[in-house]
């Protein structure tokens, strides 16, 4: 976990649902949950209402994720306007947990009658520790995800070829790929993720001790920029993601989203058969949000919504969100129960073993801001493979970086 200190401690007065006397309490809920991914949701928490008549879970759709962000950063200003709970990636939450404006869940999770069954050894490991911050549990897993590797199974099975494990054989495969058919044989989605999944496979991490200039840095910029120059490499470009174009046989395998499945079903059609495999390598990146409580609650609404987030992730509707959203249940028990496995998921099989290594980055606006800009470096690069200078581009990252840091 992180090590960032999280905000003021506040006094912790747990009320336990027994002794409400039937009192009504309302709960706002601020998410992103659009579509199919909303009505899973509200069925959820419907439920919950049904088990609890005077709980009352008010859900309120704050639009695409940018637009929740953009509502709290505006709303912390005025703090006795947030909600009860919200929707959030972490790095959203720094000022708001230094200015003590979060709920720490930690006496919550670790009380013996109402702590959270499983919490310890049955959470995914990297999605728990995504939420624990400077020791303290601030929120809990929510719509989380990682990278996986698409890939064209026909093609590979004709060619005799099964899916890499590593950066090293993923470089060779997509090579003999190309060199075979002429089809390009990867890409990868994110060029952040694959900057900071590289890094992190040398034993580095993107912090403000990485010398982005090293031999670790500069081997992660030339292994993407070979493969572009020898053509079995590409970067998604104008089409944003690698589902299209694979769906249409211009790229043999891609490392995207687990969460993109349905994209890339409806762009392969039965077109070829589909595989899915692990990220290809020590570890893969932990995505997605987390819910958070905000310190406005009074102790019964803390308690009411500490109980609903207990619903949310216990293995039940773990298995339910996972098999309605595509998104990866945040569960050990949920990831390994025949219902999920035989959802009819591509993912669902291999979801245990894509969550078995994941890696997080700092839960920071400027570790955030960092992140992105590789992203950038990368995409300047890789555009213009035969003029690239791979040097001044990391000189050019080292001097952003420092601004940064600062």
């Amino acid at each position: 976990s992180d090590t960032t200190g999280g905000g003021p401690t506040q006094n912790v007065e747990i009320i336990k649902l027994a002794d409400f006397n039937n009192k009504d309490v309302d709960i706002t809920f601020w998410h992103s949950m659009s579509g199919t991914l909303e009505d899973a949701l509200v069925e959820i928490t419907n439920e919950f209402m049904e088990l609890n008549p005077n709980i009352n879970i008010k859900l309120q759709n704050q639009g695409n994720y940018g637009d929740l962000q953009q509502k709290l950063t505006l709303t912390m200003l005025s703090p006795d306007q947030l909600p009860t709970l919200t929707q959030a990636y972490p790095n959203w939450m720094e000022n708001a947990l230094y200015d003590g404006l979060v709920v720490d869940l930690t006496p919550y999770v670790t009380d013996q009658e109402m702590g959270i069954e499983g919490y310890n050894d049955d959470f995914v490991e990297g999605f728990k520790e995504a939420a624990i911050i400077g020791g303290n549990i601030y929120s809990v897993p929510f719509s989380k995800s990682t990278e996986v590797l698409w890939y064209n199974k026909t093609l590979l099975d004709e060619l005799g070829l099964t899916p890499p494990t590593t950066f090293e054989q993923l470089a060779k495969t997509a090579k003999t790929i190309t060199d075979e058919t002429g089809i390009v044989g990867c890409g990868f989605d994110s060029l952040s993720n694959f900057y900071t999944a590289y890094l992190y496979s040398k034993g580095k991490e993107l912090n403000p001790e990485l010398d982005v200039t090293g031999p670790e840095s500069t081997e992660a910029i030339n292994y993407y920029l070979t493969g572009v120059k020898d053509g079995y490499f590409r970067i998604a470009g104008t089409d944003i993601y690698h589902s299209g174009p694979f769906g249409n046989g211009l790229v043999a395998m891609y490392v995207g989203s687990n969460a993109g499945e349905s994209f890339v079903i409806q762009g392969v059609g039965d077109k070829f058969e589909i595989g899915v495999a692990p990220y290809p390598s020590v570890a893969s990146m932990q995505q997605g949000t987390d819910i958070f409580m905000f310190a406005n609650s009074t102790p019964e609404q803390r308690t009411a919504a500490y109980e609903y987030l207990k619903f949310l992730t216990n293995t039940e509707n773990q298995i339910e969100w996972g098999i309605a959203t595509g998104y990866i249940p945040a569960r050990h028990s949920a990831l390994t129960t025949d219902a999920y496995i035989n959802s009819g998921s591509l993912v669902a099989p291999i979801a245990e073993d894509a969550t078995q290594t994941l890696y997080i980055l700092s839960p920071n606006l400027a570790t955030d801001q960092a992140y992105r800009e590789s992203a950038v470096v990368l995409e300047t690069i890789l555009a213009e493979p035969d003029e690239a200078d791979v040097n001044k581009s990391l000189v050019g990252y080292e001097g952003t970086l420092l601004s940064i840091w600062e």
